[in-house]
């Protein structure tokens, strides 16, 4: 029976000390960027405070055009339809729910395809229970 170890059986922690001795120490050349970014964080929170007023006042816009378009208009539903597909319809949930409330309560027959397809589309996604036929 062989009593000698492989090389390879060897500890890691020997093996690793004779490669860290012979590692030499690298110096990287300085960023060509610098402490841009470091100082960028500051006008960030300048700019995030603008947006957010921007953001409040354009959010209290659309609120305003919501509530000045009749609620039975097709531009009513083109607007809903707008801003559901933009994805902040969130942000009007009470208005939107009153708005197509009113539109299934007080229903108007139409001739144009376009109008049925997106009121019934629109209340369907709601919840609203609209027959297809």
């Amino acid at each position: 029976m062989d009593s000698q170890i492989p090389a390879s059986a060897a500890p890691i922690s020997s093996k690793n000390m004779a490669i860290e001795d012979a590692r030499r120490s690298v110096t990287y050349h300085p960023s060509i960027w610098g402490d841009y970014f470091l100082a960028y964080t500051s006008d960030v929170m300048d700019i995030l405070a603008h947006e957010e007023q921007e953001r409040q006042r354009l959010k209290e816009e659309v609120k305003k055009l919501l509530a000045a378009t009749p609620d039975y208009s097709l531009h009513k539903l083109d607007l809903i339809d707008a801003i559901q597909r933009l994805g902040i319809g969130y942000h009007f949930e009470t208005e939107i729910e009153n708005s197509l409330k009113y539109i299934y309560d007080t229903f108007h027959e139409s001739n144009d395809i376009r109008t049925c397809a997106l009121r019934f589309r629109l209340l369907r996604q709601q919840g609203y229970y609209v027959s297809s036929g």
